[in-house]
């Protein structure tokens, strides 16, 4: 008997540790959610666009037919309180409209707050993490894995340029986009004119010597964001 009592108590005491558990986790002040398709936990809508924001006509810069880039995190934080709200996402491909129009990227619910922050993650893909765009990945070798691809002509020739660096992008939102009272849209302007320039000069996208300074525009170019809940590619303060 003493024995049955005893593997009661262990289970009971088990069971309290876990529900105890599940409660201090849902108390801290950073919260997160895991959803790309707006059915989350949250209240409200808020989905992110973007949109390419200076046609490149310069007479030696490259011709970009296509460019595209690999995100997997988005978050929204409040200062100076430093309260975010983090969206974690299945790995997402931003496929850039040359033509100028925005784009939609993805959505999730949202709680309830205001925001003056966003920052943005691309990367290029693990070893076996599922990718949209097999193109983002030729191999295990981490030099197999892209996180931005961009192509077109230079020169009358070809190419096709593929970054390996991730970047961490920060920007301040233009006003604090508040959400908990309907659907939000935040757009990100990104500006290609930056893409192969270096004080004043064209970067070669075929040479590798200018990888690196095209790797940190490629990170600069993402310049401005602001609310656009009609996606209009204009923001909604002005």
């Amino acid at each position: 008997m003493k024995t049955k009592k005893s593997i009661a108590s262990t289970i009971l005491l088990g069971v309290l540790f876990v529900i105890l558990l599940a409660f201090t986790s849902s108390c801290g002040e950073d919260s997160s959610i895991t959803n790309s398709n707006g059915n989350g936990n949250g209240t409200d809508n808020t989905s992110l666009s973007v949109k390419l924001d200076e046609s490149v006509t310069g007479a030696n810069y490259p011709v970009i037919t296509e460019a595209k880039a690999l995100i997997t995190e988005i978050e929204l934080e409040t200062e100076p309180s430093g309260t975010s709200q983090e969206v974690h996402i299945s790995p997402v491909v931003i496929y850039f409209n040359t033509g100028g129009q925005i784009i939609s990227v993805t959505a999730a619910n949202l709680p309830s707050g205001t925001w003056n922050k966003i920052k943005l993650k691309i990367h290029k893909p693990e070893d076996s993490e599922p990718i949209p765009d097999p193109e983002f990945r030729e191999g295990t070798s981490g030099n197999q894995r892209y996180s931005f691809i961009i192509k077109g002509s230079y020169n009358g020739s070809a190419f096709v340029y593929k970054s390996r660096k991730g970047a961490s992008i920060i920007i301040n939102l233009a006003a604090p986009i508040n959400t908990g009272n309907g659907s939000r849209n935040i757009t990100l302007l990104v500006n290609p004119a930056l893409w192969f320039m270096n004080n004043g000069n064209v970067l070669d996208p075929t040479n590798s010597g200018n990888d690196d300074l095209i790797d940190d525009n490629l990170k600069n170019s993402f310049k401005r964001a602001f609310r656009d809940d009609d996606k209009d590619g204009r923001s909604d303060d002005n």
